[in-house]
This record gives structure tokens, C-alpha cells and sequence, in this order.
């Protein structure tokens, strides 16, 4: 399938070691919160590399078309983690609001519905039953839909550069615009988001 259509602290640690989260969000442990987002951006540079090496057939006829599909299924679980690590640090700063909940939610809705299919797809070697494949074009406006409040949030709060805020609506049209290389873009935009992430979760536990 084409993509254009991602801890446990001992009890007897050092008691900074020891935070994870501050019960009014404050102090996300760094590690927690960016495994998701760093899973995202593994997965779907695994993916655009396939796709630039190798064409997929459908039904599947090599392990590079299961190396594919199970790379981009994986990428839309995590990236729904992902859309959540963000939140997660960025709802206790100024900005964030419902707005970045909105975005939040229909990002993560969206790649929550294209999942089902490809997910399908992976199991089944082929293309996915009439009613899943069907999925595909509302869980893409979703998951449009949500890049536009998400980017105007982190934008607000900036905790993330502003430039990659501003860029953000753009990614997935962008993604779709380069094809099989597509998934490079996400990728970038996860390891991008990821590093800002755990920068800030770092600095709330000092």
C-alpha cells in the first residue's frame, strides 16, 4: 500500500530520577514521552526507504512488500501515541487550549481510521474488503483536518520552533506530492517534533 494515500523507575532511585509525572502534568518523564513520537518517525523512514527500493505488489509477492505495509501500519498506531506525547506536554502551557485538543483528536482519529485498512492489508496479503478500503478517504480528511488546529496550538505555545509549527498543515499534502518518498516527510516531522518534546520534558524535571 502506498503511503501517500510511529518506563519504569525503580522505587529505589534517586529521587529526581524517580519523577515521571507531576499530577498537574508538569513533569512528563522524558523517556516516556518521546518513545512514541521517535517509534513515528523509525517507522515511516523504514517505510519511505522501502518504498524508493522496492515497488510493492498487491497481493503480496516478497518480504519488502510486508516490510511496507506492517512499516506504515505501525507508523499510524504510533503516531496516534505521538499526537499525544505532544499534548501531553504542551497542555499545561499557555495556548494549547481546546483548539490543540481539536487537533489532537481529528490528527489522531485519522490515522486511528486509516489504520483499519492497512492494517487489514497486512494481515490479508491483499487489498482490504470494499467496506475498510472505504476508510481511507475520511480518515485522510481527519487527519488533514487536525494538522490545521494542531499547528495553530503548538504555534501559540511555542515550545516547538514556530517555523515548523507554521509548516505543519503542509506535511501531509507534501507527503502525498512526493510519492513513494513521501513518508520521508513525516518521518522528519516526527524526529523534528520528537527532539522538541524531550527538550521540554527534560527542562520541567530540573
Amino acid at each position: 500500500m502506498d503511503a501517500t494515500a510511529s518506563p519504569h523507575t525503580p522505587a529505589t532511585a534517586h529521587p529526581r530520577a524517580a519523577r515521571t509525572d507531576d499530577p498537574a502534568g508538569g513533569r512528563p518523564a522524558a523517556a516516556s514521552v518521546v518513545a512514541a513520537p521517535l517509534v513515528a518517525a523509525a517507522a515511516s523512514l523504514t517505510l519511505g526507504v522501502t518504498q524508493l527500493l522496492h515497488t510493492q505488489t498487491v497481493p503480496f509477492a516478497s518480504a519488502g512488500d510486508y516490510v511496507a505495509e506492517g512499516a506504515y501500519a505501525l507508523y499510524l498506531v504510533a503516531a496516534i501515541g505521538a499526537v499525544l506525547a505532544l499534548r501531553r506536554v504542551h497542555r499545561p502551557a499557555r495556548g494549547w487550549g481546546r483548539t490543540g485538543d481539536a487537533g489532537a483528536l481529528l490528527y489522531g482519529l485519522g490515522h486511528a481510521v486509516v489504520a483499519v485498512p492497512v492494517t487489514a492489508t497486512f494481515v490479508l496479503a491483499t487489498n482490504p474488503p470494499d467496506p475498510l478500503g472505504a476508510l481511507y478517504a475520511p480518515g485522510i480528511v481527519l487527519w488533514l483536518a487536525g494538522l490545521v488546529p494542531l499547528a495553530v496550538a503548538v504555534f501559540r505555545c511555542a515550545l516547538v520552533p514556530r517555523a515548523v509549527a507554521v509548516v505543519l498543515p503542509a506535511t501531509l499534502p507534501l507527503a502525498m506530492a512526493l510519492g513513494a518518498a513521501g513518508p520521508l516527510v513525516e518521518a522528519l516531522t516526527w524526529a523534528v517534533l520528537a527532539f522538541a518534546i524531550v527538550r521540554e520534558a527534560r527542562r520541567r524535571v530540573r
